[in-house]
Protein backbone atom coordinates (compact mmCIF):
# COMPACT_ATOMS: atom_id res chain seq x y z
CA UNK A 1 0.00 0.00 0.00
CA UNK A 2 2.81 2.56 0.96
CA UNK A 3 4.25 2.05 -2.58
CA UNK A 4 0.67 3.35 -4.33
CA UNK A 5 0.49 6.11 -1.79
CA UNK A 6 4.13 6.84 -2.95
CA UNK A 7 3.17 6.58 -6.51
CA UNK A 8 -0.27 8.72 -6.22
CA UNK A 9 2.12 11.63 -4.66
CA UNK A 10 4.54 11.13 -7.52
CA UNK A 11 1.97 11.59 -10.05
CA UNK A 12 0.02 13.81 -9.06
CA UNK A 13 2.94 16.53 -8.06
CA UNK A 14 3.26 17.75 -11.62
CA UNK A 15 -0.14 18.47 -12.94
CA UNK A 16 -0.74 20.15 -9.15
CA UNK A 17 2.13 21.95 -10.05
CA UNK A 18 1.55 23.08 -13.92
CA UNK A 19 -2.64 23.65 -13.32
CA UNK A 20 -3.60 23.90 -9.78
CA UNK A 21 -0.59 26.25 -8.90
CA UNK A 22 -0.44 27.82 -12.28
CA UNK A 23 -3.90 30.00 -10.66
CA UNK A 24 -1.95 30.64 -7.53
CA UNK A 25 0.76 33.08 -9.17
CA UNK A 26 1.77 36.01 -7.44
CA UNK A 27 3.55 38.83 -9.78
CA UNK A 28 4.44 35.34 -12.63
CA UNK A 29 5.82 33.51 -9.42
CA UNK A 30 4.54 30.29 -8.63
CA UNK A 31 5.82 28.41 -5.37
CA UNK A 32 7.92 24.71 -6.38
CA UNK A 33 5.58 22.27 -4.66
CA UNK A 34 8.09 19.77 -5.65
CA UNK A 35 10.83 21.28 -3.90
CA UNK A 36 9.08 21.54 -0.74
CA UNK A 37 7.87 17.93 -0.85
CA UNK A 38 11.71 16.84 -0.97
CA UNK A 39 12.95 18.85 1.53
CA UNK A 40 10.29 18.39 3.48
CA UNK A 41 10.78 13.97 2.88
CA UNK A 42 14.48 14.89 3.37
CA UNK A 43 13.88 16.96 6.44
CA UNK A 44 11.66 14.13 8.32
CA UNK A 45 12.87 10.42 6.99
CA UNK A 46 16.55 11.55 5.90
CA UNK A 47 18.50 11.99 3.40
CA UNK A 48 18.11 8.72 1.46
CA UNK A 49 14.49 9.08 1.30
CA UNK A 50 15.26 12.78 0.28
CA UNK A 51 17.58 11.78 -2.23
CA UNK A 52 15.39 9.61 -3.58
CA UNK A 53 12.34 11.61 -3.57
CA UNK A 54 14.29 14.40 -4.78
CA UNK A 55 15.87 12.18 -8.01
CA UNK A 56 11.63 10.74 -8.91
CA UNK A 57 10.29 14.16 -8.30
CA UNK A 58 13.25 15.89 -10.21
CA UNK A 59 13.30 13.44 -13.13
CA UNK A 60 9.25 13.60 -13.78
CA UNK A 61 9.31 17.73 -13.72
CA UNK A 62 12.26 17.21 -16.00
CA UNK A 63 10.28 14.70 -18.19
CA UNK A 64 7.06 17.41 -18.48
CA UNK A 65 9.18 20.38 -18.55
CA UNK A 66 10.24 22.00 -21.80
CA UNK A 67 13.78 22.79 -20.00
CA UNK A 68 17.03 21.40 -20.49
CA UNK A 69 16.66 17.45 -18.88
CA UNK A 70 18.15 16.68 -16.00
CA UNK A 71 18.51 19.76 -14.13
CA UNK A 72 15.49 19.55 -11.86
CA UNK A 73 17.24 16.01 -11.04
CA UNK A 74 20.58 17.17 -10.06
CA UNK A 75 19.09 20.25 -8.29
CA UNK A 76 16.18 18.43 -6.46
CA UNK A 77 18.40 15.66 -5.79
CA UNK A 78 20.74 17.72 -3.73
CA UNK A 79 17.77 19.22 -2.27
CA UNK A 80 16.25 16.30 -0.26
CA UNK A 81 19.93 14.83 0.40
CA UNK A 82 21.16 17.80 2.21
CA UNK A 83 17.56 18.40 3.64
CA UNK A 84 18.48 14.63 5.34
CA UNK A 85 22.02 15.79 6.46
CA UNK A 86 21.49 18.70 8.03
CA UNK A 87 17.92 18.43 9.39
CA UNK A 88 19.25 16.62 12.47
CA UNK A 89 21.24 19.49 13.22
CA UNK A 90 18.30 21.59 12.74
CA UNK A 91 15.64 20.16 15.03
CA UNK A 92 15.66 22.05 18.07
CA UNK A 93 15.80 25.30 16.01
CA UNK A 94 12.47 27.58 16.14
CA UNK A 95 9.59 27.44 13.42
CA UNK A 96 10.85 31.15 12.20
CA UNK A 97 14.17 29.59 11.58
CA UNK A 98 13.62 26.71 10.14
CA UNK A 99 11.60 28.68 7.51
CA UNK A 100 14.55 31.07 7.09
CA UNK A 101 16.71 27.87 6.53
CA UNK A 102 13.99 26.61 3.88
CA UNK A 103 14.46 30.20 2.01
CA UNK A 104 18.13 29.89 1.87
CA UNK A 105 17.66 26.39 0.40
CA UNK A 106 15.23 27.48 -2.19
CA UNK A 107 17.18 30.62 -3.24
CA UNK A 108 20.24 28.11 -3.74
CA UNK A 109 17.91 25.50 -5.65
CA UNK A 110 17.25 27.82 -7.80
CA UNK A 111 20.30 29.92 -8.55
CA UNK A 112 22.08 26.53 -9.06
CA UNK A 113 19.36 25.50 -11.72
CA UNK A 114 20.07 28.99 -13.17
CA UNK A 115 23.80 29.10 -13.43
CA UNK A 116 23.47 25.47 -14.73
CA UNK A 117 21.53 26.60 -17.75
CA UNK A 118 22.69 30.25 -18.10
CA UNK A 119 26.44 29.56 -16.82
CA UNK A 120 27.67 32.61 -14.52
CA UNK A 121 26.49 34.93 -16.35
CA UNK A 122 26.23 38.57 -14.24
CA UNK A 123 22.52 39.82 -15.41
CA UNK A 124 21.13 36.05 -15.42
CA UNK A 125 22.62 35.38 -11.98
CA UNK A 126 20.78 39.22 -10.98
CA UNK A 127 17.56 38.98 -12.66
CA UNK A 128 17.23 35.04 -10.93
CA UNK A 129 17.87 36.20 -7.90
CA UNK A 130 14.89 38.39 -7.97
CA UNK A 131 12.91 35.83 -9.23
CA UNK A 132 14.62 33.34 -6.39
CA UNK A 133 14.28 34.86 -3.06
CA UNK A 134 10.40 35.49 -4.35
CA UNK A 135 10.18 32.30 -5.14
CA UNK A 136 11.93 31.21 -1.92
CA UNK A 137 9.62 33.26 0.29
CA UNK A 138 6.17 31.91 -1.25
CA UNK A 139 7.80 28.31 -0.80
CA UNK A 140 8.27 29.15 2.14
CA UNK A 141 4.49 29.47 3.02
CA UNK A 142 3.48 26.00 1.83
CA UNK A 143 6.97 24.64 3.77
CA UNK A 144 5.44 25.93 7.24
CA UNK A 145 1.98 24.01 6.31
CA UNK A 146 3.68 20.78 5.77
CA UNK A 147 5.56 21.56 9.41
CA UNK A 148 2.45 22.48 11.09
CA UNK A 149 0.47 19.52 9.60
CA UNK A 150 3.26 17.40 10.63
CA UNK A 151 3.25 19.07 14.19
CA UNK A 152 -0.51 19.07 14.31
CA UNK A 153 -0.68 15.46 14.02
CA UNK A 154 -0.10 13.02 16.61
CA UNK A 155 0.09 9.53 15.33
CA UNK A 156 3.33 10.56 13.14
CA UNK A 157 5.52 11.42 16.47
CA UNK A 158 8.56 9.27 16.44
CA UNK A 159 7.65 7.64 13.03
CA UNK A 160 10.46 10.04 10.54
CA UNK A 161 13.95 8.77 10.70
CA UNK A 162 14.90 10.80 14.10
CA UNK A 163 12.11 9.47 16.00
CA UNK A 164 10.79 11.81 19.30
CA UNK A 165 13.48 14.13 18.64
CA UNK A 166 11.43 16.09 15.49
CA UNK A 167 8.17 15.74 17.47
CA UNK A 168 8.97 16.16 20.83
CA UNK A 169 5.48 15.38 23.13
Amino acid sequence: MKWFIKTLVILSIVPLQSVVLEKLQIGGIKPDLALVWVFFQGWYFGALNGLYWGMALGSILDLFSVGTLGIGLITKSLVGTAAGLFGKSFLHLSLPLHVLIFILVSVVHDLSGNIFLHGFDRISIQSGLTEALARAVYNSLFGIGFILVARSNPSNRGEGIYGGTIFPS
